[in-house]
């Protein structure tokens, strides 16, 4: 991505200081400075950092407590919810933003978060 932006901007790489995001069903940003990537919302797996279609982003480590302790959801069942149900779908109810953008342009409030 680095690459092509810096063609487009028609300026060498190594002089960028960017912040780039890939915004899809997943999402992420990148911090660039100087052509080297300097911070990234990303960790050690891709449930972490930004809302994404399905998957949660950040969230309080405490409710990986309160999932197992009081509503009594296995590992695998957290799992599932914070990858599979969460995000967008569990904000809104859809996963895929021009389904979002089609509600609201149609009035439906839903739509909006």
């Amino acid at each position: 991505v680095l690459k092509r932006t810096a063609e487009l901007l028609r300026h060498p790489p190594e002089t960028l200081s960017v912040i780039m995001m890939h915004l899809g069903n997943g999402a992420s940003m990148c911090a660039v400075r100087n052509g080297q990537g300097v911070d990234t919302t990303m960790g050690l797996t891709p449930l972490e950092g930004l809302v994404m279609g399905t998957r949660s982003g950040d969230v309080d480590p405490g409710v990986l407590n309160f999932l197992a302790t009081q509503l009594n959801y296995s590992p695998a069942q957290i799992d599932h919810l914070l990858n599979k149900q969460s995000g967008l779908l569990g904000l809104c109810g859809m996963s895929d933003m021009r389904s979002i953008n089609a509600a609201i342009e149609a009035g439906d409030g839903g739509g909006e978060l």
